[in-house]
């Protein structure tokens, strides 16, 4: 017959029930008649609450709980748990509150855990719980502790909402702040996500319709298969296949590309509303900025390409002659030009048979001239770098070029770039060499500006510095401009370059003149082509790169052409 306590305890809890039908005489606590009056009072206030509460008495921690601990149970311990040892129901976190246990048990002092990560088994997986919780003593008649009184709280929701929005917070920041490129934003997202608390792994696809790539994913591998990702981008909707959900995103209407992100989610977390609500605001976070980023990119596209062709129009660097090789690498890198500048003209035949004052010739630069005539370089260097320091260089270029064309040589070329350079802000102390290849009569006539010396590779590797004809820079008063003639002949190669190829930190300039012509006579094949030549000279002298614009021409000196007849035209 059951004691009227226990009749009165058990009428109160949805759980007296399964109190009531538990066979209590088969555990170490007995009939509940002879239950001393500590457990009594422990188990009425149990049953006659809905907070979460568990009552275990004895040596083995036998349990007794009520309807709210039930729930904490999950769907597969109870009721095999009431009246079951303590560490028979939960051998899974008995290592995490074995020491709680311990301290009431063995110590009589009360214990106090917030938020405890506990992975329980409890409905038949594993299962990342957090929990509030104390442990009281409960002592018998001659006060030794025979029991523990647990008072438990779920948060397990509430720790994974702030979590994720912790999470969601710090994914925000890491985009705003990550570079602002595809590759910049995919790669900050995956970072931070990667392994995370509950994504664990994410991949981002991008591409065509039936060829979205991978374009960026954590180290932890989604592993998600490609008929799924196939499937979501199809459907235009979110898929998922356990704990992996593939959730597609829009482009603009006039990009023809779609995505996907794909995340693998935490394992020992069900898959939710509340999880899947997380899913999508995380791949808007990160679509959001993946589509801010392909806009600007092409924004920037079609501003490049507008700057390139204006760049490309300051220098027109490509020159279409297979003796001439050019190469041109600004210090600013995201740049076509800088301040440094080169060009190439063909000029046709002299004239007439007469030297002027100076030396030089006046060409005759007709639609029909050969382009085995005489050539004119010129190479030259603006103080600075960047889109200013370009602009002085397009407009000094393009005086140049004209002067070269109408003048009778370079010395002459370069007093007009002089009077030229003086009405340009920013072009003072530009330097320039200006010379004419005359493959007929087998010289290059130049001079200089104040700017480093070319040189000719012989045939037989010898080298000759090209060191006369020397001035001072552009608007630098002096006298009358100085000029060389070097003899040149078939197969010579001519060398000229401004001072990106030669200057570098910790190294003195006669250091890197000696180096330059080490690498001429040493190292280069002289019948290599120009273009070989020039890659080789990059590769030798500037294999780390400049900090300066550098410009390198090459020229093979061919053989005289044949006589042919003259078109003359008067020198003024």
């Amino acid at each position: 017959m059951r004691s009227p306590w226990f009749l009165r305890a058990t009428a109160r809890d949805a759980m007296g029930e399964v109190v009531r039908a538990t066979d209590w005489t088969a555990t170490p606590l007995g009939a509940p008649s002879t239950w001393p009056a500590a457990l009594r009072s422990a188990v009425e206030m149990c049953l006659s609450t809905r907070f979460p509460v568990l009552v275990t008495w004895g040596p083995g921690l036998t349990m007794l709980y009520n309807d709210g601990y039930r729930e904490i149970l999950g769907s597969r311990k109870h009721p095999a748990a009431m009246g079951a040892p303590l560490r028979q129901v939960w051998p899974e976190v008995w290592d995490d509150i074995a020491p709680l246990v311990r301290e009431v048990m063995e110590h009589g002092r009360p214990t106090w855990v917030a938020d405890q990560r506990l992975v329980m088994h409890r409905s038949g997986y594993d299962e990342e719980t957090f929990f509030t919780y104390s442990y009281s003593p409960l002592r018998d008649a001659d006060g030794t502790v025979n029991g523990l009184l647990d008072i438990a709280t779920d948060t397990t929701h509430l720790v994974v909402e702030q979590r994720r929005v912790r999470m969601l917070a710090e994914l925000s920041l890491a985009l705003q702040g990550a570079p602002s490129t595809v590759a910049g934003v995919v790669s900050a997202a995956t970072g931070l996500l990667d392994a995370g608390p509950d994504v664990v792994a994410v991949e981002v696809h991008l591409g065509r319709p039936g060829e979205a790539e991978v374009v960026g994913a954590s180290g932890t591998p989604v592993a998600a298969p490609d008929a799924l990702v196939a499937q979501a981008l199809a459907a235009g909707r979110p898929v998922e296949d356990g704990h992996v959900r593939v959730l597609p995103f829009a482009l603009a209407e006039t990009d023809r590309r779609v995505g996907a992100v794909a995340v693998r989610l935490n394992a020992l977390r069900p898959v939710d509303d509340q999880a899947r609500a997380f899913t999508r605001v995380v791949a808007d976070t990160v679509t959001a900025s993946v589509t801010a980023a392909l806009r600007l990119e092409r924004q920037v596209a079609a501003v490049t390409r507008v700057s390139d062709v204006l760049q490309h129009a300051m220098l027109e660097p490509d020159v279409a002659r297979a003796d001439v090789a050019t190469r041109y690498v600004p210090a600013v890198r995201d740049l076509t030009v800088g301040g440094d500048w080169y060009d190439v003209v063909e000029l046709g035949r002299a004239a007439d048979d007469e030297d002027d004052e100076q030396g030089g010739y006046r060409w005759d630069a007709g639609a029909d001239a050969p382009t085995s005539g005489p050539l004119g370089i010129v190479v030259g260097d603006c103080v600075g770098h960047g889109l200013e320091a370009a602009s002085r260089m397009g407009q000094l270029r393009s005086a140049a070029r004209a002067l070269l064309l109408r003048t009778a040589g370079p010395a002459e070329v370069l007093d007009g770039l002089d009077v030229f350079a003086r009405t340009l802000p920013g072009a003072e102390m530009a330097t320039v060499l200006c010379g004419v290849v005359d493959p007929d009569a087998g010289t290059f006539t130049y001079s200089s500006a104040g700017h480093p010396p070319g040189l000719v590779l012989h045939a037989d590797r010898t080298v000759t510095w090209l060191s006369s004809g020397r001035g001072r820079p552009l608007t630098v008063p002096a006298g009358p401009r100085a000029q060389a003639v070097a003899p040149l002949t078939e197969g010579d190669v001519l060398v000229l370059c401004t001072d990106g190829l030669l200057e570098r930190r910790g190294s003195a300039l006669r250091e890197r003149f000696g180096r330059l012509e080490a690498v001429l006579s040493e190292v280069v094949d002289p019948a290599a082509s120009p273009d070989a030549l020039a890659d080789e000279l990059l590769a030798r002298m500037a294999p780390e790169g400049s900090t300066d614009d550098t410009v390198v021409v090459v020229h093979r000196v061919g053989a005289p052409a044949a006589a042919r007849p003259r078109r003359l035209r008067s020198a003024g």
